[in-house]
């Protein structure tokens, strides 16, 4: 079976996959490409509570722009179940620049449809997001005293009425009440005031069981993992162990591959941020996952791990892990199975020049405008002012120009089916995010959301069989893994259908929000002549 007849057969199996590009702290997604004959940039932010309102601002070349319409689209229902389209409104003083909100009232995996109509026809694009939960709303407090004087109030009338009820409006006109009235009135009023408390009671039961259904069955829980060091063979090995008790165990059988691999899992050290390595582990089990380390530095590591599950949403588990140091000769070294598109780099710490690590691959980091150098004698320039001031909340093209040895622009080769990579990281590790030209999302969700929209049915998922769904997704994993380099690289790069196809100017650029002020890390990883070469960033955002 040729890889192409091996994909079609996965992606058909699967029927739905990822959504949600993998992040953590960065809510917001951006997308950059085309929209038909219309250059488009588009930033959504979707709600964090379910049902919510997303915002969506879109950016469009040209003054042609008749209008621009939003729809949310899910995939169970797709665009047939999909609500009106609601218009995007141009926003002033800003030419090509619109602004609209849409409802999402479904939890899952969802996507933003935008549709665009000017002089230039009409264009398309469709951006993949995540209906989920992951906070819950407070109730203001001055509403709450509002609502709690409004219940007393209702309270109070209620128990008049009810006692009144059972004693005054039971006498005749003029004749006033005596002490059997007044004893019914306060038996009338006790047992009304008791029927209220009844009510408050059942209503508060109710609400708390709503909220705890909304905690527990809605709102987004992260998985965990338990990551481990041990020595084999004479080098270190990652052992990766997704905890079983933070989701179902068997839903791990469904995890499918992006890019070619089943994970992408990055280490960055603690603290100095001075040493990144991109590996890609291999499934031992059903929630176990192995890599052999690169020759990294020891010390405490935060690990973030990529995975994407069947059902249409891509996670990222974090930990951290320990990592003892280990001698081992060259020879040891050239010897480690790992995957053969791992990478690492060792460089400066973070916001210091110089570097406390020895090592003979040492690489400084960079800074916007002004080139780096990379060990294999080309150098990289990220293409922004020198001491350019970064904000929080503002969408930024984040282009970078790869020079050969020579001073010319390099010429860029596909690295997993993309023209690069990148990774953001802020120095306290909470916020961090694995980039691509196209956006902060899976280029793959993108194609197939696209083609759940051209079926007519509502598809049922095929996972009566977990082995059987496993293997094949390691079968067409191996069968890719022994294609020759060249070949790989094409049959991935053939399915990003949104992917531009050509570098030869050396630069790439990836579109992103920095969600909160800070200093950050940014590693950019591209493919030269056969080598995957990465260089390292650092910017400081208020």
């Amino acid at each position: 079976m040729k890889f192409k007849k091996l994909i079609l057969f996965l992606l058909v199996n699967i029927n739905f996959v990822g959504v949600v590009s993998a992040h953590i702290g960065s809510a917001g997604i951006v997308q950059e490409g085309k929209a038909g004959n219309y250059q488009v940039q588009v930033y959504v932010e979707p709600p964090d509570v379910i049902p919510g309102v997303a915002k969506v601002s879109v950016s469009v070349d040209g003054t042609d722009i008749e209008s621009v319409k939003l729809s949310p689209i899910y995939y169970w229902t797709g665009d047939e179940g999909s609500p009106k389209e609601d218009e995007a409104l141009p926003v002033a003083g800003e030419s090509g620049r619109f602004e609209g909100k849409i409802w999402l009232m479904e939890s899952g995996a969802a996507s933003v449809k935008i549709v665009i109509n000017g002089k230039r026809g009409k264009g398309e694009t469709l951006i993949p997001i995540a209906a989920i939960a992951t906070a819950k709303r407070d109730l203001p407090k001055s509403l709450g005293w509002i609502l709690a004087g409004l219940a007393l109030l209702l309270v109070g009338i209620m128990t008049t009425i009810i006692g009144a009820s059972t004693s005054d409006s039971l006498l005749k006109p003029g004749i006033e009440g005596d002490k059997k009235t007044n004893r019914r009135k306060v038996v009338g009023s006790t047992v009304g005031l008791s029927f209220c408390g009844l009510l408050l009671f059942i209503g508060n039961n109710w609400w708390g069981s709503i909220s705890k259904d909304y905690r527990e069955q809605y709102m987004f829980r992260p998985y965990t993992a338990t990551s481990t060091i041990k020595i084999e063979n004479a080098q270190r090995v990652l052992n990766f162990k997704i905890d079983s008790n933070s989701l179902e165990r068997r839903w791990t059988s469904y995890v499918i591959p992006d890019h070619g691999k089943l994970m992408h899992l990055f280490l960055v050290r603690q603290g100095t941020l001075d040493a990144f390595a991109h590996l890609h582990p291999v499934r031992k089990d059903t929630i176990t996952f192995e890599a052999p380390l690169p020759n990294l530095p020891a010390g405490k590591y935060l690990v973030y791990a990529d995975i994407l599950r069947f059902h249409g949403l891509q996670y990222t588990i974090a930990d951290t892990v320990d990592i003892p140091a280990l001698k081992i000769s060259a020879e040891s070294f050239e010897k480690q199975t790992g995957d053969s598109d791992d990478t690492y780099v060792v460089t400066n710490p973070i916001n210091n020049k110089a570097s406390v690590t020895q090592d003979a691959g040492i690489s400084i980091c960079g800074t916007p405008g002004v080139k780096t150098a990379l060990p294999d004698g080309s150098s990289i320039i990220w293409e922004e002012k020198p001491n350019q001031t970064l904000k929080a909340g503002q969408v930024y093209d984040l282009k970078f120009s790869v020079m050969s040895p020579d001073g010319k622009p390099a010429e860029l080769q596909t690295y997993l089916g993309m023209m690069g990579h990148a990774a953001i990281l802020k120095e306290d590790g909470s916020v961090y995010i694995h980039l691509h030209p196209n956006g902060t999302f899976s280029a793959t969700a993108q194609q197939v959301m696209e083609k759940r929209i051209g079926e007519k049915t509502n598809p049922s998922p095929r996972l009566d069989n977990a082995k059987r769904f496993r293997d094949s997704v390691d079968n067409v994993l191996l069968q890719l893994q022994a294609l020759p380099e060249a070949e790989r690289d094409r049959a991935l790069m053939g399915g990003m259908v949104h992917q531009t196809t050509g570098h030869h100017d050396g630069s790439v650029s990836f579109p992103y929000v920095f969600p909160s002020a800070g200093n950050y890390r940014i590693w950019l990883q591209v493919k030269r002549n056969g080598k995957i070469l990465t260089g390292a960033f650092d910017a400081r955002v208020i």
